[in-house]
């Protein structure tokens, strides 16, 4: 078996491609071939997460979850963002720049690690996608996490809050957390549409290719074809929202 964590440049275009078919035929069972989304990776870079991040498992997992976007996004990139107590913006990923991402971008720039705090990030996501660049596509943001956060009330607040926007949150617990909170996070009552999925993983490296796919697309689809999301979708009422202020609690 290959040493996902290792891998030369030429190894990991070549398990790209492959990844990138296997996408397009989740995509194909879920009747998704045409449809466009952005779609965003936003990891967690608490102080628990530092072997992860030197060990090369979030390198590995980017490279995964990079397919995704290749295979959705119009523009053939993916957003990343890091979180603890803050967050960070960090240049998106293609296919130009993913090998070795994570230790150029993040690993090398000596970011200091924090606690676990979701709702900052989510706002600044929030704020991307929905005020800086509205577009009429959904969202579909990857969430990636080795642990409950410190700020539920804020965070429950804000999933519920951004219901009424375009974007799914696909949360992704990974290590031996129980992860109660994403749980109730995902099942989660008085939102606008249901529009989050979580689902946990003790090591993200020993899933496959084919059955992360489908865990990462299982609740995506039937999001989408919601009226009420297609809606959202649309950049009409996209406006709308933000002439009636819905967004002006965000950015206080």
């Amino acid at each position: 078996m290959m040493n996902l964590l290792n891998l030369t440049k030429e190894e990991s275009k070549n398990l790209l491609d492959l990844r990138k078919d296997k996408v397009e035929l989740c995509l194909q069972k879920n009747k998704l071939l045409d449809t466009k989304a952005r779609v965003a990776v936003v990891l967690d870079y608490s102080g628990s997460m530092r072997e992860l991040y030197q060990n090369g498992t979030v390198q590995a997992t980017l490279e995964r979850l990079l397919p995704i976007a290749l295979n959705f996004d119009d523009n053939g990139a993916m957003e990343v963002w890091i979180f603890e107590n803050s967050y960070r913006r960090l240049p998106d990923a293609n296919m130009q720049n993913y090998y070795g991402y994570v230790d150029r971008e993040i690993l090398r720039k000596g970011f200091r690690m924090g606690g676990t705090n979701y709702a900052p990030v989510m706002k600044d996501v929030v704020e991307k996608y929905i005020v800086e660049e509205p577009a009429p596509i959904a969202d579909y943001v990857i969430f990636i996490t080795d642990g409950d956060c410190s700020d539920r009330t804020e965070a429950k607040e804000e999933l519920i809050r951004n219901s009424k926007t375009p974007i799914f949150w696909q949360f992704v617990g990974i290590g031996d957390a129980r992860f109660g909170f994403l749980q109730r996070l995902d099942e989660m009552s008085g939102r606008y549409v249901d529009n989050a999925n979580f689902f946990a993983l003790n090591d993200v490296l020993d899933i496959s290719d084919d059955e992360i796919y489908d865990r990462l697309l299982a609740e995506f689809p039937s999001w989408l074809k919601q009226p009420k999301v297609e809606n959202l979708i649309q950049d009409k009422y996209r406006g709308e929202l933000l002439k009636k202020g819905f967004f002006s609690s965000f950015f206080r």
